[in-house]
């Protein structure tokens, strides 16, 4: 049974691979341990009931058995929660809404030495927060387990910070946007 596993655990991992890259980046960080031991399991259980005779071939079986228990798992989880469900439809969200809005804002700084200066509006937290997602590139769940604080505690100063920073390089843009030009 070892040798079977072995055998064909690196298509089994493919699958779960695949299978996740539709999931959203926060389902698969909190399940795919779960998943790999799901196609796992369903693997061993295709091997118990397969019949050599009638399906020299394994592998057909045993990925369409795979690819249903993982859909099988994520059902479940979020019927067992609903609330989990919206929590990562809206987590998901967030999260495309903020990558646009950074990459939006990203092309908006001219220089480093502008964003130099206005990191020094916020605090040493709200730096650090900021350096840590969009530098170092942590979740903001990595950066709660850093700072002691919640994830979603973490989204929030995270997202403060930035209007602040956001606040202070169109400062000057919008003044000069609303000054009225005079002519002699």
């Amino acid at each position: 049974m070892n040798t079977v596993l072995t055998r064909f655990q690196p298509k089994v991992d493919a699958i779960v691979r695949r299978y996740s890259r539709h999931l959203p980046y926060h389902v698969v960080d909190s399940e795919i341990d779960d998943l790999k031991t799901v196609a796992h399991l369903e693997f061993l259980e295709t091997v118990k009931v397969w019949i050599p005779t009638r399906c020299p071939d394994i592998w057909p079986l045993a990925r369409a058995r795979i690819v249903g228990a993982m859909k099988d798992h994520i059902r479940f989880i979020t019927r067992s929660d609903p609330s989990r469900l919206y929590d990562w439809v809206t987590d998901a969200a967030y999260i495309l809404m903020a990558m646009q809005d950074r990459a939006d804002f990203e092309n908006e700084i001219e220089t480093g030495v502008q964003l130099q200066e206005a990191m020094k509006v916020l605090s040493i937290r709200e730096r650090k927060i900021v350096l840590s997602h969009t530098k170092d590139d942590l979740t903001f769940k990595q950066i709660g387990e850093l700072v002691g604080v919640s994830e979603s505690q973490i989204s929030r100063i995270y997202k403060k910070a930035i209007d602040k920073l956001r606040k202070v390089i169109e400062g000057p843009k919008m003044a000069t946007l609303t000054c009225p030009i005079v002519e002699d």
